[in-house]
């Protein structure tokens, strides 16, 4: 290649001779002049050089060959051979005058650990860093590759702009699937006009023929491929939650310069990955087209050719050692396939039972049986929903906690759930959890219309079902009033007539004692208060609760400390019967 070599473009020949004082208006124009006058000259050397020259043939599979070196070395963090097909490496390298005999600086020179950090702070954007709690996806923070909308135009107050080419094969993917964590794949090649840059001592703009091949990059796995923005959900200004899937391949442009032996480097040809600025405002190099992105080339994994990869996250979900990495795992199943029935009946029930087991840790009792464990949760939580409701209203987030709250279980779990309950409105037994998850949030409506819907719906000869769905309609009805105060709603009688039928229905213990004590509760809100029916229904639910095993006296002494309860417990001598009864757990 023939370099065009002209006088040095940072002359004085636009200071009149006569005026060269210091603060006079041409001197302090002098800095704008010259930073205008290298780009207008690096660009008519690009341009005059390719124009004056047949446009050059495209070698794709030099191009290919080079770009997949590249990609390889950034993926695997070889600092020393990404630095080695990085012109802005290669161009820092000759400015420092690192070329020894036309050959790259030694491995161990700090020039590409430079090259490497600067990369790898560029890519942080890309990589989640808050914690989400209930909505994070597997990896997790600081790992997962958030595309969001993959362009991001420069705005000063947010210091966002477009993703450059190795944003797509960084690190961070490649470390989740060592293996294979992508395939690149050439879909079109041409040429550019010449990119130009200073020569190593800045005394002249050469210029280098420029190529770009713009590939497909694919990944194989979707349980660990990148994930992005879906469809239609917008990532700028408004900050709502945006709907997100998993990235199944996208158009990247690569842009290389070649026969850069002629210059003086090592290598004939490189990559432009992350454009340099420049010390007189200008970029190095100069192109017309950096690359990244091609907008609108996303291919989503989806249903149904992903069910092998969904039944593979459910399993890692399944085994995960810790609840909240099975949720992130789940999470991103759900990326995959939103309307996959078996990952939203996992995901319900890891959440049911994390919202639960919260309320286990936080009243600190330790019950001998798991079903009577999960009805004392319940049964904690419809009284925290109505009193002191502080843990089920203040998110992670929100409130600076280190670890997911109640209310994130809650926020997250209603979604989950209503789309199984729309995919499988025969699974009763989610949507009684659905009409308990409604009363927890003080959603008055929704908590009130799922159960007398589920009342049509439930057969009648299925008592112990319906039972169970007259018991949730009784706490909504009666947290209705609780929260309210609005002793005259009527609400408060059907609350009790619930709850009444429910225990002429049951037959099991445990739905006995819910019952029982379902009525006793109620009437601490009725007008007058009758306080000799209340330690009445109390006495059998206590009889109840000690046909139920695992029950304890230290557990039925906590149903009647409550906000609601204890005053009459503490005030009334008559009460303290309740609690002279010791209970003998239950073997």
């Amino acid at each position: 290649m023939s370099i065009v070599r002209r006088q040095p473009i940072m002359t004085n020949t636009l200071q009149p001779e006569a005026d060269h004082r210091l603060g006079s208006p041409v001197h302090r124009m002098w800095p704008t002049l010259k930073r205008v006058g290298l780009l207008c000259g690096s660009v008519l050397l690009a341009s005059t050089h390719v124009w004056a020259a047949e446009p050059a043939s495209v070698n794709e599979e030099a191009l290919l060959s080079t770009v997949r070196e590249y990609a390889n070395a950034v993926g695997k963090g070889d600092q020393v051979a990404a630095g080695q097909r990085d012109f802005v490496c290669l161009h820092q390298m000759a400015q420092q005058q690192l070329f020894s005999n036309g050959n790259f600086p030694d491995p161990s020179n700090p020039i590409y650990e430079w090259c490497d950090q600067r990369r790898q702070e560029a890519h942080q954007r890309a990589i989640q860093q808050n914690d989400r709690a209930l909505d994070n996806v597997w990896p997790g923070p600081g790992k997962l590759v958030d595309f969001s909308d993959f362009e991001r135009f420069f705005i000063a107050e947010t210091l966002n702009q477009q993703l450059a080419p190795s944003f797509f094969v960084m690190q961070a993917i490649a470390v989740q699937e060592p293996t294979t964590p992508f395939i690149i794949e050439a879909v079109e090649s041409g040429t550019l006009p010449h990119a130009s840059f200073p020569s190593p001592d800045e005394s002249r703009v050469v210029a280098a023929p420029t190529a770009f091949l713009t590939t497909q990059v694919s990944y194989p796995n979707a349980l660990t491929a990148p994930i992005a923005n879906a469809p239609g959900a917008e990532d700028w200004a408004v900050p709502y939650k945006k709907a997100q899937r998993v990235v199944k391949s996208v158009n990247v442009k690569w842009v290389v310069l070649s026969d850069l032996k002629q210059l003086g480097f090592p290598t004939d040809r490189a990559v432009l990955d992350l454009v340099l600025d420049g010390p007189r405002g200008t970029t190095i190099p100069f192109v017309v087209d950096p690359g990244g992105y091609v907008p609108r080339s996303t291919e989503w994994f989806g249903l149904p050719e992903s069910l092998a990869a969904i039944q593979t996250g459910i399993q890692q979900a399944q085994a995960a050692p810790t609840r909240l990495e099975s949720v992130m795992r789940l999470n991103r199943v759900l990326l995959i396939g939103p309307s996959h029935k078996p990952a939203l009946e996992v995901f319900s029930d890891q959440l049911y039972k994390g919202f639960l087991d919260y309320g286990g840790r936080l009243n600190g009792l330790q019950l001998g049986d798991e079903r009577l464990a999960q009805r004392f949760n319940e049964l904690y939580w419809t009284v925290q929903s109505q009193t002191d409701r502080f843990d089920l209203s203040l998110g992670m987030e929100i409130g600076g906690k280190s670890e997911p709250m109640p209310a994130d279980y809650l926020y997250r779990m209603i979604p989950v759930m209503e789309a199984l309950a729309s995919l499988e409105p025969g699974d009763f037994n989610n949507r009684i959890r659905l009409s308990s998850t409604y009363r927890w949030t003080n959603d008055q409506m929704a908590a009130l219309s799922a159960p007398q819907e589920l009342l049509t719906e439930v057969p009648a000869e299925q008592e112990e079902l319906r039972a169970q769905v007259l018991l949730e309609l009784a706490w909504a009805r009666i947290g209705k009033v609780a929260w309210n105060r609005h002793f005259d709603d009527p609400d408060i009688q059907r609350g009790y007539e619930a709850a009444q039928k429910a225990f002429e229905l049951t037959k099991d213990p445990l739905n006995k004692f819910t019952a029982a004590y379902a009525m006793a509760y109620s009437l601490a809100f009725h007008v007058p208060r009758d306080n000799q029916a209340m330690l009445g229904l109390l006495q059998q639910a206590r009889d109840w609760f000690e046909k139920t095993p695992g029950s304890s006296p230290q557990s039925w002494a906590y149903m009647l400390h409550n906000d609601t309860l204890k005053g009459l417990v503490e005030n009334d001598p008559a009460f303290k019967s309740l609690l002279a009864a010791q209970l003998e757990p239950t073997k």
